[in-house]
């Protein structure tokens, strides 16, 4: 962990919580390329995202509808055809039932697709080359995909099956039989087959259209669009837009067909049972009436008395309500027996049967309930097994609607045997009455009463087929397509929306981005800020600029550039400290900062060597025993030092060097010791300082950082003019609240600050100057930072 990382941690992290446009202004300098990256990266992303992702499309249809029965009106009576809802033309529309039908209709039984890079595309209807299958002898191939490539001037198929590679020579309008399959490969486009070849691999797939349709089931989408109106939206969606067009057109001429071929087949049935009935019925009036004519040619019998006839009249009626008994029974016979049999196609069409009975109240009800339960287990077994719970509950709910059923049927049954049994009592009642007719005219009357009752049956079945005749005529269906399933349209991905999205998410990304940075942004940039955040107490002396040198190390270069900026801002605040120093007396300033990196070393090199150049006797000791750098700005060896002269190991005077400037002098650290706070403060520094100020007009000192060790405090509060250096773009703003704690603590009397490293030319300092500086070096850990990530910082 760096000083400055260790410093940070030490103190109460803050928020810019008040809008400074100047922070702003520094946060958007600073970080601006923000912007065009990400908008960079989300366009790209855009492109990827769309250049690999297949387009789905969608093609929408929307039909009405409606029905029409003349008969009803024409005849007043009920129709035999029960009109569906709507929810059960949706169930009807989406069912994998009527899908698989479409499908078939489409002829899908062998896809074609072409495989890239990264995509495959089925190529429905657009294929270069075209499979006649003739016959498929091994059933495993359905579902693999079979290659088709090139081979020696003609072409190839192979497959791979049962973990063997299988490969055929095919040439085009030849048939090819084998083991697995015969079929004739043709080529639809011989120069955009070749091209194909050349750019994908190309392969089909021969369909299973029980997997295809529960493949493609999910993209397709039914609900009712209005009500009232009876009109329902069909979608489809599809890779292929003309897959996805076909597909919607096919569902919908697959459910008109088939909703009028289920009206017909139910119509068909009523019709066949009446006509079979009435074969039986002519023929046994045929019989009666022959019976009767051979009876009077034989025997000469006149017709009975009135007395008779009324009776034979009254027991005719009898009769004919027995028959109308039996049919009923018979009737409600056969509903039981399609109870049992709980076949939805088989209750469907029973229920038209007993429209216009007495019992049609009674059992319309709850057949139909009974079917729609039969639907609805149909529906879902598509989707779910037999163990599933909604199935078992759908079974018991159809047990409990079939017992229901059954007891009705009972009852009515049982109703229907006591209304024969009384009517046949009242028959034997009647016939006993006639004993006393003459044997010959009693056959003669049974024989009229057995053509009567064969007459009005015969009569009844006429007038029944006539009437569901009229009525199957007079049904129509009048189904529109209001819309008509037009060319697909591309649903995603939605390249506007997408590059859209993405550009303005870049942004709002970038605005967090920055806001975070002006909220967290803690670096101080200029002296006028540095000023506002500093305590009233501490003194402000000036600016060091930023420079450029060749070296690594903080060196002293004031004297190679005397009309340097540099050297002019040393000047400045030279001349500020002329205020705070004694005229005429030895002065001690000492240099220190927060953190290593801030460039206290490079400041006190230049000042001492402005204030050389002025005519002064200066001294500069390096008392930063812990990372002496003195020895590197004047390019010496670090041997002894103040850590051997406060050990006692060598005299002071002994360790002087001279630099390069004249009346410029300095001490190295030495060798770094393992207790520099302990040294310093037992070494006897105040003694040395006083021979210092014997020999010399200012003594400078290279200060420890205060905001990471202590003993630099002390040697702080010895100096006449302590000096804090902050350094610009790199400080934190919260280091100033370490100068406020040293003056509000009384560890030192007095402090004056500088900020290094100012950008003139970027804050406008550098007026009159004429020169124009870089980037100086780094003094911390870091300073081998290069490249893109410097050139960031620097912005």
């Amino acid at each position: 962990m760096s000083e400055q990382e260790s410093y940070s941690k030490t103190n109460k992290f803050t928020i810019n919580k008040d809008f400074d446009p100047d922070i702003l202004w520094v946060v958007i300098k600073k970080h601006w390329l923000v912007f065009p990256i990400l908008l960079i990266v989300a366009l790209s992303a855009g492109y990827l995202y769309l250049r690999y992702t297949k387009p789905v499309y969608s093609s929408n249809a929307v039909v009405q509808r409606s029905s029409q029965d003349e008969g009803k009106r024409i005849l007043d009576i009920e129709s035999f055809e029960n009109e569906g809802s709507l929810s059960e033309d949706v169930e009807l529309l989406k069912s994998t039932f009527l899908l698989e039908k479409a499908l078939k209709n489409l002829n899908l039984n062998i896809s074609y697709y072409s495989e890239g890079e990264i995509l495959t595309e089925e190529k429905y209807l657009m294929s270069s080359y075209h499979i006649t299958l003739l016959e498929l002898k091994d059933s495993s191939l359905i579902g693999k995909p079979i290659s088709v490539t090139e081979k020696d001037g003609g072409y190839e198929l192979s497959f791979s099956t049962n973990g063997e590679l299988k490969s055929y020579d095919i040439q085009p309008d030849t048939p090819i039989n084998n083991e697995y399959f015969n079929l004739i490969f043709k080529i639809n486009n011989k120069e955009k087959f070749k091209k194909s070849l050349a750019d994908n691999s190309l392969y089909f797939v021969m369909n299973n259209y029980a997997n295809l349709t529960k493949r493609l089931h999910p993209d397709l989408k039914v609900y009712i669009l209005n009500a009232e109106a009876k009109t329902i939206q069909i979608s489809f969606e599809s890779n292929n837009s003309r897959l996805a067009t076909d597909v919607v057109s096919s569902v919908i001429s697959t459910f008109f067909q088939y909703d009028l071929d289920k009206k017909s087949q139910s119509s068909a049935n009523i019709l066949n049972f009446i006509n079979s009935q009435l074969d039986t019925a002519f023929i046994q009036l045929k019989e009666s009436e022959v019976r009767i004519q051979s009876f009077k040619d034989s025997n000469r019998v006149n017709d009975p008395a009135m007395f008779t006839q009324r009776i034979l009249q009254r027991t005719g009626e009898l009769q004919s309500q027995l028959l109308v008994i039996d049919l009923d029974y018979e009737l409600i016979s056969e509903v039981e027996r399609k109870v049992d049999n709980s076949e939805r196609i088989e209750i469907y069409r029973i229920i038209p049967a007993i429209s216009g009975t007495n019992y049609e109240n009674l059992l319309t009800t709850e057949l139909t309930a009974l079917h729609d339960l039969l639907v609805s287990r149909e529906d879902i077994s598509y989707n779910v097994t037999g163990n599933n719970d909604i199935i078992k509950k759908l079974n018991r709910k159809i047990e409990t609607k079939s017992e229901n059923i059954k007891r009705t049927i009972s009852s009515i049954k049982e109703q229907l045997r006591f209304k024969k049994s009384s009517i046949q009592d009242r028959i034997y009642g009647l016939e006993s009455q006639l004993y006393g007719v003459p044997q010959k005219e009693m056959e003669l009357s049974r024989l009229n009463r057995m053509f009567n009752l064969n007459e009005k049956y015969y009569s009844l079945l006429i007038e029944k087929k006539t009437q569901y005749s009229i009525s199957k005529a007079g049904y129509t269906t009048d189904n529109m397509v209001l819309q008509a399933p037009a060319s697909a349209g591309l649903v995603s991905p939605n390249g506007k929306l997408i590059y859209t999205g993405l550009i303005v998410i870049s942004l709002l990304l970038g605005l967090i981005y920055l806001l975070i940075r002006y909220l967290r942004f803690n670096d101080i940039q200029s002296p006028e800020e540095l000023k506002k955040i500093l305590p009233s107490a501490a003194g402000f002396l000036g600016i060091v600029p930023k420079v450029v040198t060749d070296s690594k190390n903080s060196t002293l270069i004031v004297h190679k550039q005397p009309k340097s900026a540099l050297a002019e801002s040393c000047r400045h605040i030279r001349s500020n400290m002329q205020f705070v120093l004694n005229e005429g007396e030895s002065s001690v300033v000492a240099v220190s900062s927060s953190v290593s990196g801030e460039g206290k070393t490079f400041v006190a090199l230049n000042l001492a060597g402005i204030f050389a150049l002025s005519g002064k006797k200066v001294l500069v000791i390096d008392l930063d025993l812990r990372k002496p750098k003195v020895h590197l700005g004047f390019g010496v060896q670090n041997t002894d030092g103040m850590s051997s002269v406060f050990a006692g190991k060598v005299a002071w005077r002994d360790c002087v060097r001279d630099s390069e400037i004249e009346g410029l002098s300095f001490i190295t650290a030495g060798p770094i010791p393992p207790n520099p706070s302990e040294l310093v403060i037992r070494g006897g520094l105040d003694q040395l300082l006083e021979e210092f100020k014997g020999e010399y007009d200012l003594i400078l000192i290279d200060n420890p950082p205060v905001g990471v060790v202590s003993d630099g405090v002390i040697i702080m509060n010895k100096a006449d003019c302590p000096i804090y250096v902050f350094r610009s773009n790199y400080s934190k703003r919260i280091f100033t609240e370490r100068v406020g704690e040293l003056l509000n603590s009384n560890k030192v009397s007095k402090l004056f600050v500088l900020l290094n490293g100012v950008d003139l030319k970027r804050n406008g300092y550098g007026y009159g100057y004429g020169y124009g500086y870089g980037e100086y070096y780094d003094d911390s850990e870091n300073d081998g930072k290069k490249g893109i990530l410097k050139w960031f910082k620097k912005k």
